[in-house]
């Protein structure tokens, strides 16, 4: 999370802006991916489409589809401070994203 804050006189000593409290809400909806079907830039506000592989029974040859389950949109700082918390969370891991690019893994 980014918070801007506004600049103060020289003078005054100057300390890292502070977060505030995180509320945990256990009834927040969960929404489950199998992929990321794109990303947009809106003027500045970064969206994430998410998908996830459905499969359609009601024909009699069922067959999968690609169904968006979700958008996230974040502000750019939002989104950088994402990319940088999920590369050091998957690296750490054991999945780093780096060594899968250089294997050739490209998004689709």
């Amino acid at each position: 999370m980014r918070v801007a804050i506004k600049s103060v006189p020289s003078s005054a000593p100057i300390s890292a802006p502070t977060l505030p409290p995180l509320v945990d809400n256990p009834f927040a909806p969960e929404v489950f991916a199998t992929g990321l079907a794109g990303l947009a830039n809106l003027a500045g506000v970064i969206v994430l489409t998410l998908e996830s592989a459905r499969c359609d029974h009601t024909r009699d040859a069922p067959s999968v589809e690609r169904v968006v389950v979700g958008r996230v949109a974040l502000t750019s700082g939002a989104a950088q401070d994402l990319v940088a918390a999920l590369n050091q969370f998957l690296e750490q891991q054991g999945l780093s994203p780096s060594k899968a690019m250089a294997a050739g893994s490209t998004f689709q």
